[in-house]
């Protein structure tokens, strides 16, 4: 089937962010009062944002500077690289919906004639129907001795999707788990999750995703540049491939599962000055990778055209899961990018009491309503008992955590069976109240 080739027809455009009305009463209390006070321990010389003052984790921080110096770090990042950073510090602390907002406040919306031309091209989609993505990768993965599946940063839906996959790829003999976020140097903690495991491990949903790949018996190995700061994006991913192939020269039987960011996974290219790592892995071993693309239709999508696509693309369709289009008896890829093998459409996200369903991971968390005990309260987080014994307070990552409180005054997580410590912080990050629960 062709499919006409109107999702990348504006990337040449530029996109310009436009304006967007935030309604999160949790963040405006934070931006008033970082307006008000400085933040305790708040360093204003620091050019980067920071989860981690003075190495301990601090989840409010990266949103105390945001706020408290808009204009240095708008101009240090541009404006577009300020709404990532928002909506990533968002996305660490659990408000997806709010991540969403500031993630989409990038891009400038398409003008009529094209949202028309978008429209059209869906309703003439035919004989289209949806596979379980989850389902039918499984049932791809005997071809293949690699994997490569790639997210955005700002979206921990794209883990939780990953996370799904784990158990049906053990089974079938991949062990290894390499993962971009982890931490490559030689301070990092692989066979455990802290704190110093990575940076975007620090995030809920990504520790998640590394605690079940050890816990199933996966070996999670660390693959990024070391010195990407100091190379072209092309040696960076040489670098990267390198690293991946060096677990096949060591384990020559070896099956592996990749997760990187964004476009590193792509087999092609159409700039001669850059090679996916993707690219550089499979000319650098001889291996053919299957290549799964989560960041195009995806609620935001990666560009302002995607965006608009994704919401024409399931006001036809009736998409309740992670599916994959398919026409007869083989998949197609609706976004008509050959970069990629494999394209996920994910369902627009369901929401409880402001969390996001998909935060079950597939059933293996509950939900749990947890009544603050000091009326202070801010921020609730969730600590796994055994984690708290093995590790420092600063190096803890949350099983969950949120700002948004119900609207009777409590807080909903989502976790698994066991014991957990439930912090208590007031929205200057100071710990106020502890309690002890256990989810049976």
């Amino acid at each position: 089937m062709k499919i006409k080739n109107l999702f990348f027809l504006l990337l040449a455009v530029s996109l310009n962010q436009y304006c967007f009305s935030q309604n999160n009463p949790q963040l405006d209390k934070v931006k008033e009062y970082v307006e008000a006070n400085l933040p305790r321990l708040y360093d204003s010389s620091l050019n980067y944002i920071n989860v981690q003052p003075r190495g301990r984790l601090n989840y409010m921080y990266p949103l105390y500077q945001l706020f408290k110096q808009e204009t240095k770090f708008r101009q240090i990042e541009t404006d577009n690289g300020y709404y990532d950073e928002m909506s990533n510090a968002l996305s660490f602390l659990g408000d997806y919906k709010g991540a969403l907002e500031y993630h989409s406040k990038k891009y400038e919306e398409p003008d009529d004639i094209t949202v028309k031309q978008i429209h059209r091209t869906v309703s003439e989609l035919k004989n289209v129907y949806h596979a379980d993505a989850r389902k039918y990768i499984s049932f791809l993965a005997k071809n293949y001795r690699v994997i490569m599946i790639n997210e955005a940063h700002d979206k921990p839906l794209h883990r939780a999707f990953t996370l799904s996959l784990l158990e049906d790829l053990y089974k079938k003999g991949f062990r290894y788990f390499a993962m971009e976020m982890l931490n490559n140097y030689p301070n990092h903690t692989l066979d455990r999750v802290t704190s110093a495991s990575g940076y975007f491990t620090n995030e809920p949903v990504a520790a998640e995703l590394a605690r079940t790949a050890l816990g199933i018996g996966y070996k999670l190995v660390s693959y990024e540049d070391t010195a990407a700061t100091n190379h072209t994006a092309s040696e960076r991913d040489s670098i990267q491939a390198k690293n991946i192939n060096d677990i096949i020269i060591g384990d020559p039987s070896a099956k592996i599962l990749v997760l990187a960011g964004y476009g590193h996974i792509a087999k092609k290219t159409s700039d001669k000055n850059y090679v996916p790592m993707a690219m550089a892995f499979k000319k650098l071993s001889g291996i053919e990778p299957l290549s799964i693309d989560q960041t195009n239709m995806t609620e935001g999508s990666e560009i302002a055209y995607g965006k608009a696509f994704y919401q024409s693309y399931i006001e036809k369709f009736d998409i309740g899961v992670a599916s994959i289009a398919m026409l007869g008896n083989e998949a197609i890829n609706i976004t008509n990018d050959e970069n990629y093998d494999v394209v996920i459409i994910h369902p627009p996200t369901a929401y409880r009491d402001g969390r996001p369903l998909w935060l079950a991971l597939g059933g293996l968390r509950q939900p749990v309503y947890v009544k603050p005990t000091v009326k202070e309260t801010f921020l609730v987080q969730a600590y796994y008992e055994n984690e708290t014994k093995l590790n420092g307070p600063g190096e803890l990552i949350p099983a969950d955590q949120t700002y948004v409180p119900t609207n009777k005054e409590n807080y909903l997580l989502y976790l698994r069976k066991g014991k957990y410590l439930v912090t208590f912080r007031d929205i200057t990050y100071r710990l106020i109240g502890k309690l002890t629960i256990e989810v049976n």
